[in-house]
Parts: C-alpha cells; structure tokens; sequence
C-alpha cells in the first residue's frame, strides 16, 4: 500500500482546522473556514495556498533547450532568464501528457513546475525522450511551495522580505535570499488575482507560512483549501489536467492554441497529430457554460443542444461564489460549439445555460 505524503506544511494544516482528504497521494487541505468563505478573501484581500505537492523537474545541459523543443509545443526560445511561460506536453496523438510551466534559469538550465498527480509519470516521459548534451533531474522532494493571491498580495509579500515587487511583471520571477536559504518569487497564480508562487527548501515553509499570515492578518488573509482554489481557476476559465485535459482528447479544443507553436522550426512531439486533427475538424470544443436556470453542475452531466440532443459533458461545474449561480466548463462536439444557448442535465432536468466567452467573473490580472 502507497503511503500518503504530507507537506512540509500538514501539521500546520492539522493543528489549524483544516479538514483534509486524500489528493493525487497526499494529505490535503479542502478547506479550513469554508469554500466560499475563502474564495471572497482570495477576490477581495488575499489567500494563502500551500502548493507543496506540485512538482518540480529540472533540465540541464547545453541541449536543454532542444529538447524542451521537442518535448513541447510552445516555443521556449522565447524565453529571457527569469522568464516563465506556459506550455502543455503532448503524447505523440495529440492528447495531453500535463499542462505545466518553464521558469529559464539560464541558457543551460530550466525548471519544469508540473502537476502533482503526473509528477512520475512526466518525468519518466521526460526522460524516454532525452537527446544529447543534458540530464533530467526530479527534484519535487527539495521544495516546498507557497502562493499567495489576491488584491493585497503583494503589500503582504513585500512587508515579510522587505521587498519592492512592483516592477516584476507577469510571469516573470526573480531569486531572493532569505536567512542563507534561496526563495525562487514568481509573480502568477491560478486564481486569475495578482499575486505570487515561491519556492522555498522544505524547512522554510512553515516559518514563512505563519509570517505571512501574521503580516496579513489585519488585512483579512486566510489559508485556502482545495476546494476554493477549484473554484478560483473555474471563475477565470483555467483548465485542469484530468479534466479539461487528459491523455486521450485532443489539445485543439482546449482553447490553449496560442500556447501550440506550430510553425516553430522543430517537429515538436504531438504536432503531425495536431495538424492531422486541424484538416479534418474532428475533435471536441471547450465551452463556457452560465446556467440561467437554477442548479449546480457537476463533472460529466451530460450537454444538451436545443434539439434535445446530447452534444458533449461538463469537464467542470460548481457554484460561482461571485456569481451565485452555476458555472461549467463543458466539451462539446466541434460544430455544435459556436451555440449561443445549451442545456446542462441536472438530475434528468434540462438546465438551461448560455455560452459565454470567458472568464465568468473579471479579476485585477
């Protein structure tokens, strides 16, 4: 039996009334005050996430580069050091193996952050797929990982390490040492918010933690659960692997194009697929759901069209706690995509639900 693992971060978690499940093989928070609750901080102040189970991969060499390449369909030559950019990594079919980001270092070294539930398995794909001049290491196990998000984000930030982050743009991160131990600061997130993801040794995430919190505490911080930061990404329309992506649908109707550099000088894995797919149409379409009628959505609750026919299913559904209706990103069949009205299933009754373009709820970022 696999042993679940735990943070640098889970006593704090379980000393201060999170209640925690099983996600992906670790020992989670879901939730400490409420799901709503913590989804307002986030929008209206700022929320604290412990990210520690995502995973860290680093390529070094002089071919990393190439290789990154080959491995992904974004184009990371783009990148100056200190840069992040976004990029899924396809199975040579065209699905997706993860969806992850690509922090340069320098011309010989790169940090993949992967998802926690892909972590082995990207590696072992990363490396089955390895040429030349460079060496692949996990390194998931050193790091811990923080993220504060939210309309005060940054004056809370700024306050504990005594820095200026005003004039670190988006996607972009910079090293800071903090008691001999390096912080790696980038300045993004997944709730749409402005905000912050540091990576720091193991031994240091509680203590900045609870600084943190201490500093925030006058302006209406809380720790957030998984269930709030589920709901975040929905509201800004951010996909989720195992859900908006998996290993078996087609990238092109994950509303992620701008990120496949197709014209890029190198055959990169999944892009005789991609172009395969393109010519033929034949692949389902992410869309954004708004109910008009009340209810909530749930994963795979069948997709109506205005015949009466099912068309597709909802990837992801909930209660927009901004809105206070219910929202769903669903995938639907390609030529019944550009609908303007839909139905959502809910317990054998059709829902009505317009098709928006996205996000649900604007942010600051």
């Amino acid at each position: 039996m696999t042993q679940i693992k735990k943070t640098p971060l889970n006593k704090w978690h379980h000393e201060n009334g999170a209640r925690m499940v099983e996600f992906c093989g670790w020992d989670m928070p879901v939730q400490y005050e409420g799901i709503i609750a913590e989804h307002k901080a986030t929008r209206t102040t700022a929320g604290l996430f412990d990210v520690s189970h995502m995973g860290e991969i680093f390529l070094r060499g002089p071919d990393a580069l190439n290789n990154l390449q080959r491995l992904l369909p974004n184009d990371p030559s783009t990148l100056k050091i200190g840069q992040v950019q976004y990029s899924p990594m396809l199975t040579e079919s065209g699905a997706v193996v993860d969806d992850l980001s690509i922090y340069k270092f320098s011309d010989v070294e790169y940090l993949l952050c992967v998802n926690a539930s892909n972590v082995d398995k990207d590696f072992a794909w990363i490396q089955s797929h390895l040429e030349g001049d460079v060496t692949a290491t996990n390194e998931s196990a050193d790091f811990a990982q923080i993220a504060i998000q939210g309309p005060k984000a940054e004056e809370i930030l700024s306050s504990v390490l005594g820095l200026d982050f005003s004039e670190l743009k988006y996607w972009w991160f910079q090293k800071h040492e903090q008691q001999s131990q390096e912080l790696i600061i980038a300045r993004m997130g997944y709730t749409g918010e402005k905000g912050f993801e540091i990576f720091c040794p193991n031994d240091v995430a509680v203590p900045l933690w609870e600084e943190l919190m201490a500093s925030g505490k006058d302006l209406g911080i809380q720790p957030i659960g998984l269930g709030a930061r589920d709901t975040l990404r929905m509201e800004v329309c951010f996909p989720l692997y195992g859900q908006e992506f998996t290993d078996s649908n087609s990238i092109l109707g994950a509303k992620v194009n701008r990120f496949l550099k197709l014209d890029k000088p190198f055959d990169f894995i999944g892009k005789k697929a991609i172009l395969a797919s393109k010519e033929s149409k034949d692949y389902n379409q992410l869309v954004y759901l708004e109910l008009i009628d009340k209810g909530v959505p749930r994963s795979h609750y069948p997709v109506i069209n205005t015949a009466g026919e099912c068309i597709g299913e909802v990837t992801s559904g909930n209660m927009s706690p901004m809105l206070g209706r219910g929202i769903a990103i669903a995938s639907v069949k390609k030529d019944q995509a550009d609908a303007s009205e839909m139905f959502i299933q809910v317990r054998n009754k059709n829902l009505k639900a317009q098709v928006v373009k996205g996000p649900f709820v604007p942010t600051q970022k």
